[in-house]
């Protein structure tokens, strides 16, 4: 019995606390992502949900300039409809699936399951049912929150967070089950029989959105901390991923 999407919808809304945050993240994740589609000239490009549509939105204008197919894969008819009354786009494929049902004869030169494995109720049998979509030499995209994060870390040093995998009532508003870190997420896809070809840290975030937002710290300094954290997957807010087969 699967579980319904809808209930998480109002956070994705730009009233959400963490939404801006949020979006932060999935265009670190997106464009990190974009580079390497353009420099492996990778034709097909398959997605695991919807959500937020920063993800879908930059990959859809590379089917100007770049991709031949786009494919989606989305549990909630609600936001396929609500998608398909914005973008009418004729080139991308969507099914209404939930990942754990959706079947497919084709192979994709790219699979992206950015901020997915953290809502799932099993990442094994997500990653192992989608690694048979994948071409032989195509790359697949994960993206997930790190329970190692350096604020979150800090925090537990200092006494103001007990379980360093413990979810905020925000992680249980977005649907999410779990944290990862850099060694859970590692084991998870060796267990699939993938391997890590590349990962990357999307932002160093020494302290709370929150408090980032009081500090009024600019863009200049999260683009900073963005690019830091590249370096640094093991501490940073979240994790990128390229697997290979």
């Amino acid at each position: 019995m699967h579980e319904d999407l809808n209930q998480y919808q109002t956070a994705y809304n730009p009233s959400f606390k963490f939404y801006d945050e949020n979006h932060w993240y999935l265009k670190k994740y997106a464009h990190l992502m974009i580079d390497k589609i353009r420099d492996e000239n990778l034709k097909s490009v398959l997605s695991l949900g919807i959500g937020h549509e920063v993800v879908s939105t930059e990959i859809i204008r590379l089917l100007q300039n770049g991709i031949s197919e786009y494919h989606i894969v989305e549990g909630s008819k609600d936001i396929i409809d609500k998608f398909k009354e914005r973008e009418t786009n004729q080139s991308i494929v969507m099914y209404h699936s939930f990942f754990e049902n959706f079947e497919t004869d084709k192979k994709f030169d790219a699979i992206e399951m950015g901020f997915v494995l953290e809502h799932v109720d099993d990442p094994f049998v997500i990653i192992d049912r989608f690694k048979n979509f994948l071409s032989e030499n195509g790359i697949m995209f994960i993206s997930v929150p790190n329970a190692k994060s350096l604020h979150r870390l800090i925090g537990h040093e200092a006494g103001l967070l007990d379980d360093m995998y413990k979810l905020s009532p925000a992680d249980l508003q977005l649907g999410h089950k779990r944290y990862f870190d850099i060694e859970k997420i590692s084991a998870l896809i060796d267990r699939c029989d993938l391997k890590i070809e590349s990962k990357k840290g999307l932002m160093l975030k020494p302290i709370t959105g929150a408090q980032i937002a009081a500090l009024g710290w600019g863009q200049n300094i999260i683009r900073a901390l963005m690019k830091v954290g590249e370096n640094y997957p093991e501490i940073s807010n979240c994790m990128y991923l390229e697997v290979k087969k």
